[in-house]
């Protein structure tokens, strides 16, 4: 199990680096926007939290309590996918995913 972070913004071109890193090394290649889609057929109201990441005024207990949900979603779907096979993911904070496993490279 190999898992490469990368942490990208809107036209950083982490995208087009993650896709051409997962070819290169034959791993699949994972974007936040598919774990967003996962994560909303898992019932996590994904749109809410974005929103509330966006305007941290409107933070709540029941949104901060959406963000542990989401949180613990995505590293569980993180590490179920990479137990299948090794793989390169990208989005925004991908840095912070999967916090205490030594074999995951961060970019």
């Amino acid at each position: 199990m190999q898992i490469i972070c990368i942490s990208r913004g809107t036209f950083s071109g982490g995208k087009a680096l993650a896709e051409k890193t997962a070819a290169k090394l034959g791993y699949r290649c994972l974007s936040r926007e598919e774990l967003i889609e996962e994560a909303t057929r898992a019932g996590i109201a994904v749109g809410k939290l974005e929103e509330a990441m966006l305007k941290p005024h409107i933070f709540t207990e029941r949104l901060a309590l959406e963000r542990e949900h989401y949180h613990a979603f995505s590293t569980m779907y993180l590490c179920e996918q990479a137990m299948k096979e090794s793989l390169v993911y990208h989005g925004r904070t991908g840095h912070l995913l999967l916090p205490g496993i030594s074999h995951v490279l961060r970019v």
